[in-house]
């Protein structure tokens, strides 16, 4: 009865969003192309670039303009990456309307958060929309996860506290619970876990950081799951680190799995129960530059395509295949966002990981109960390093901080500590651990 109901709500969120072909359908595509010859998987690609080329170059007053004098018939995927230039956020809000199509339709809207500055709003095709649906579809499936089985949702929600008849409607038939990240708190996890024990989903999916608040206020309160098991956990948005794996696996009794995008530019990477995450070649085409940087092309949005466009993150893409036995290139490691990296003085630029490194003292058993939560904010030379206390934090804690980041960053920066009761979100509710603020 409930997949009858589930249909009905995929029916009409199908006809909503303006799928031209059923992301079912495109689905079988990908159950199969996840297989394929690296061969056949470059020349595929290879097309989907050459047609969406042609298409830019007949419509979009931007793209004309930076290609006109370009051959846009290309051969193999390294002319590609070596003759179409590169475009950035920048470029893209600065020119937000020159980047339309023929093709321009305004029924699918996203905007990124604009946690690290300005957002972007763009528009997203009915088919790329498809793709991207049908990719998630592939991933689930890893993990045994039927389309229409229970799940519940930690992060930015709106609906959460939406009490119409239309919006419970909505909820019961698409099978999803929703936590909105910012009322999770020590207050709210008794109830919120007990709907979870009667709701019994098969896996929970949300931002990292607070699917790690929610093992978190657990283990605090001496909850377990013990009516039902879940399948897999899904982090999204936020880096993952190892440590934090291990531990939401501790607290929710199940695997984690990664999964890797941007709301403008396509869904990029999944992570399979072997550990790898594979990038999803059928629908958007990736690859870095010398600095690591990630470029992308979404091969379906012919609405506002963002060609080459690199999205602010650095990573790295290996060179082996994973051991499932899908022919998909594969994402080693999301080293993080390029505007995430600690200025150094003399201008050089190290990467915010070196932050866990410097805080992985804390999570040793000894002095696991000195701190709960940081985040350090760099205004040039001046570091301030917000910590959420634990009963154990003393002024040694503070001195070890600033010993390691005088050795890590230089011995000319002023650091400065916050001692805070909490910590506040981004208002996307993500949870970085370092801005820097120019």
């Amino acid at each position: 009865m409930r997949l009858y109901f589930f249909k009905i709500y995929q029916f009409f969120k199908f006809i909503k969003i303006g799928y031209p072909e059923s992301p079912n359908k495109i689905l079988k595509l990908l159950m199969e192309s996840q297989f394929w010859s690296r061969e056949k998987m470059e020349n595929y690609q290879l097309d989907k670039l050459n047609r969406l080329l042609l298409t830019v170059f007949d419509s979009s007053i931007f793209y004309m303009k930076i290609y006109k004098n370009l051959n846009l018939s290309f051969i193999n995927l390294e002319q590609f990456r070596s003759q179409i230039p590169l475009i950035d956020k920048k470029s893209v809000i600065e020119n937000s309307n020159n980047f339309k199509t023929k093709n321009f339709s305004n029924r699918n809207m996203h905007a990124t958060s604009g946690s690290t500055g300005e957002p972007l709003v763009t528009y997203i095709s009915g088919k790329s929309e498809a793709y991207r649906e049908a990719c998630r579809m592939r991933f689930r499936s890893w993990w045994g996860i039927k389309e229409n089985d229970k799940n519940v949702y930690i992060g930015r929600s709106y609906s959460s506290s939406d009490v119409s008849l239309s919006s419970r409607v909505k909820k019961q038939l698409r099978a999803r619970y929703d936590i909105d990240i910012f009322t999770l708190n020590n207050n709210t996890i008794i109830k919120y876990f007990n709907k979870i024990e009667s709701f019994k989903p098969a896996f929970i999916r949300g931002y990292k950081s607070g699917v790690l608040e929610f093992s978190e206020l657990m283990e605090k309160n001496n909850l377990r799951f013990k009516c039902f098991d879940l399948k897999v956990v899904i982090v999204t948005a936020e880096k993952l680190y190892e440590e934090e794996r291990k531990y939401i696996e501790k607290i929710l009794g199940c695997k984690v799995a990664n999964e890797y995008g941007a709301v403008e530019a396509g869904l990029f990477a999944y992570e399979c129960p072997n550990g790898s995450m594979h990038i999803n070649e059928e629908a958007v085409y990736m690859f870095t530059n010398g600095e690591n940087e990630a470029i992308v092309t979404e091969f379906f949005n012919d609405s506002v395509p963002l060609i080459n466009y690199k999205n602010e993150d650095i990573i790295l893409i290996s060179d082996n295949y994973c051991s499932c036995g899908r022919t998909s290139r594969i994402i080693s490691d999301v080293k993080g966002r390029v505007s995430g990296y600690i200025k150094k003085s003399n201008g050089s630029r190290i990467n915010q990981l070196i932050l866990p490194i410097i805080f992985r003292k804390f999570y040793e058993d000894k002095y696991k109960n000195t701190i709960r939560k940081y985040k350090v904010i760099q205004k040039g030379k001046t570091f301030t390093v917000k910590i959420v206390p634990l009963e154990d934090f003393n002024q040694e804690c503070e001195d070890y901080v600033r010993k390691r980041m005088y050795e890590e960053i230089g011995d000319d920066i002023v650091v400065k500590f916050d001692i805070v009761d909490i910590i506040e979100r981004d208002k996307s509710g993500k949870f970085t651990i370092f801005n820097r603020e120019e």
